[in-house]
């Protein structure tokens, strides 16, 4: 699907965002390391915030959302599988949906540099995540 717009780009986030909750919530239920655990209880909680900085991301920018056309940025290529095989794939099922996520707020704060506030917080949410990618590889 293309992000064609601030709108569509916001949305998409919000969307991902929740799913990424919901993985973190049933990964922490089933995983047996207790640092893992730890770090998904810790994901959940990051989630939120990074939720409730979306949102008003979005009411901040509302006038804006629908003025500039972003062109060549897709939804596909940020797809993420979520489905849980066992508890031995938590760490790098992790890492995948961290490192998905941080290339996709990179490339919007790119494809959204005419808002200049809202590409900043998008450049700060992928580094957070390229902080959690480090914490899941020591």
């Amino acid at each position: 699907m293309e992000l064609g717009t601030f709108g569509a780009i916001i949305k998409f986030a919000l969307d991902i965002e929740t799913k990424i909750g919901n993985f973190y919530q049933t990964a922490s239920g089933i995983a047996k390391d207790a640092e893992l655990v730890s770090i998904f209880a810790d994901l959940i909680v990051r989630g939120q915030k990074r939720m409730k900085t979306l949102e008003r991301v979005r009411r901040e920018n509302v006038t804006e959302m629908i003025l500039e056309p972003i062109i060549g940025f897709e939804s596909d290529s940020y797809r993420i599988d979520f489905e849980i095989v066992n508890d031995d794939n938590l760490r790098s099922m992790a890492t995948n949906i961290e490192t998905t996520l941080q290339k996709f707020y990179t490339t919007a704060a790119i494809k959204i540099d005419f808002l200049i506030e809202a590409a900043y917080a998008f450049e700060l949410l992928a580094e957070k995540n390229e902080e959690t990618i480090k914490r899941f590889s020591s």
